[in-house]
């Protein structure tokens, strides 16, 4: 579980990245950089194992690494434009009780009674974030937080047929291929959502741009697959739940986005259900 939790940390700090990096870069564009740049990373590892990977295994690969990188980073990241970091990182926290309810209905992984009072519970506490309104220094905004929630049930979907892929191939060469796989597929979806091809560069913009590709796209996501082929699909989930509680407090610290009272009230209950689930799953 290490590299996974260390993973999460890595990736909770890519919408305060992201927010210094919109002042010169299209959303959509920035996705389709953040992506070639792991690319550019993984290619000598790609050409090792690209040649090694049975001819049926193709398909599987290339929809994980379009629902994996290019649907959820897209919607992730323009989600983000429409609404704060630390309300994006909240509804992120939404992602272990989704992980569960989706294997129970999908996957034959039951939940349990216990994931679905938390998960009203931690619904119930998105509405309270969307009731708290405006923040400063942030806005909470209705059409980004859907955008980010839809990201988080792709992502949800796609870990257990990604994890059978991995154990299946590995995790070297799934983790190389599908990034590479990746950047390519998301060329057209940047050029085509994007709302302005303009680049303004900053010695800011440029450095979160490079940690984005390097540090969020490539190495954590080495991370989270080398994990993978040994923790459960649900622990998976699970550990999730420590990505708002970091996001929110470095766009608190870092961004300056002070919640309202009842928006953090709202926080505090997702990320709250998401931990009280987590526990009592280990428990039993």
């Amino acid at each position: 579980m290490f590299y996974q939790i260390l993973a999460l940390i890595i990736w909770s700090s890519s919408f305060i990245a992201a927010k210094y990096a919109y002042g010169g870069i299209d959303p959509a564009l920035m996705v389709g950089v953040r992506l070639l740049i792991a690319a550019l990373l993984v290619l000598p590892a790609c050409r090792r194992h690209i040649g090694k990977i049975p001819r049926e295994e193709w398909k599987p690969l290339l929809i994980a690494a379009f629902v994996n990188y290019v649907l959820t980073l897209m919607l992730q990241f323009v989600g983000l434009k429409y609404t704060s970091a630390a309300s994006a990182s909240t509804i992120v926290g939404l992602e272990p009780l989704m992980m569960v309810f989706i294997g129970h209905f999908f996957f034959n992984d039951k939940a349990e009674t216990h994931h679905w009072i938390c998960g009203a519970a931690a619904f119930a506490g998105v509405a309270l974030l969307m009731a708290g309104g405006a923040e400063e220094g942030g806005e909470v905004g209705w059409f980004g937080c859907f955008l980010v929630l839809l990201a988080g049930i792709g992502f949800c979907t796609a870990v257990r047929p990604t994890q059978r892929l991995i154990a299946r191939i590995g995790a070297p060469a799934f983790t190389s291929v599908s990034i590479a796989a990746a950047s390519l597929m998301c060329l057209p979806f940047s050029l085509a959502l994007a709302q302005s091809y303009t680049v303004h560069w900053s010695w800011q913009g440029v450095v979160s741009l490079l940690y984005l590709g390097v540090g969020c796209s490539w190495y954590a996501y080495w991370l989270w697959n080398k994990g993978m082929s040994r923790v459960p699909a649900n622990v998976s989930g699970l550990l999730i739940s420590l990505e708002p509680v970091v996001g929110v407090l470095l766009a608190v610290l870092i961004l300056g986005e002070h919640l309202s009272p009842v928006s953090a009230l709202g926080v505090f209950v997702v990320i709250a259900a998401t931990l009280v689930a987590g526990r009592l799953s280990h428990q039993k």
